[in-house]
């Protein structure tokens, strides 16, 4: 855990005047307020609706009640404010699509589907954003399973050209500011799908489609599948979660060397040891900006 700590604050040491994480909640959300407030938000009709299963997320130890929720609420918080500060505040204007955010992780089980809902119900549950979760880990669609929507069509069916428009597979809940675009059926050509100019138009579609939304894509893990490796490529925001006790510091670092050279990175150090479907605590957060 220390040499993931110390590799992390090394890299941190190199930008940390472009990091937003030192910003409070009150200063980001005022610069936030400022550039938007000119903007109204017309909602999106969705053709799909659906409920969430609030017992499922709590389940999975998603942010729902009681203590554990409340502290780790605490902590998106933490996580989202430099998020929202890059999307749409005084930076986000050297930020090509500043508002599509992708979660990441180096290797499997490190959280990063965890991290990404989490968030998106953080970010929702502020009065002056929206976001859309897209589930773009088309191999294990953790985020479509939480949701109840795997055998829901996607981000495939449309890269594929089966579904001619995104809204026809965007999916609206009963949770005022979050909606979902589920991963589809799986295909064996995902690679290629995810490195196609179609999905290039996609995410710049999604990042125009409604002002204040933050679109933020689960991803797979980046050194299992290159399909993270090339969606980098078109994203304005890279989380990276990093696991205590199981990330080897090499894996780190190859994991930030395979993205896109000019995309902002944070890393999240998830603090506990633990499987998908448990309690996880998010030990830290550590901004920088990477390049090539």
């Amino acid at each position: 855990m220390s040499k993931i700590h110390t590799a992390l604050q090394k890299i941190t040491a190199a930008g940390e005047k472009k990091a937003a994480d030192s910003r409070t909640a009150a200063s980001v959300k005022s610069a936030i307020r400022s550039e938007k407030e000119h903007r109204q938000s017309t909602p999106l009709q969705y053709k799909q609706q659906i409920e969430v299963n609030v017992a499922l997320l709590a389940e999975n130890g998603i942010t729902v009640s009681g203590d554990h929720a409340r502290e780790l609420r605490d902590e998106m918080r933490r996580i989202k404010w430099p998020v929202l500060a890059n999307a749409f505040g005084d930076q986000s204007k050297e930020i090509e699509r500043s508002n599509v955010v992708m979660v990441a992780s180096a290797t499997s089980g490190e959280g990063k589907t965890f991290t990404a809902v989490n968030l998106a119900m953080s970010i929702a549950a502020e009065k002056d954003f929206d976001v859309l979760l897209v589930d773009g880990d088309i191999a294990k669609s953790h985020a479509s399973e939480l949701f109840g929507l795997t055998e829901y069509a996607g981000v495939t069916d449309y890269l594929s050209g089966e579904v001619p428009h995104i809204m026809d597979v965007i999916v609206g809940t009963d949770v005022p500011g979050l909606s979902l675009l589920p991963a589809g059926r799986a295909d064996e050509h995902a690679s290629e799908l995810i490195a196609s100019n179609r999905m290039s138009g996609l995410v710049t579609d999604l990042s125009e489609l409604v002002p204040n939304t933050v679109v933020l894509f689960d991803s797979s893990p980046i050194l299992q599948t290159n399909e993270s490796q090339v969606l980098s490529r078109n994203v304005g925001q890279v989380l990276l979660v990093v696991a205590a006790s199981k990330t080897p510091q090499p894996a780190v670092k190859e994991a930030v060397s395979l993205l896109g050279p000019d995309v902002i990175v944070n890393a999240i150090f998830n603090g506990m040891k633990s499987s998908f479907g448990k309690k996880y605590r998010l030990g830290g957060y550590y901004g920088y900006h990477y390049q090539h």
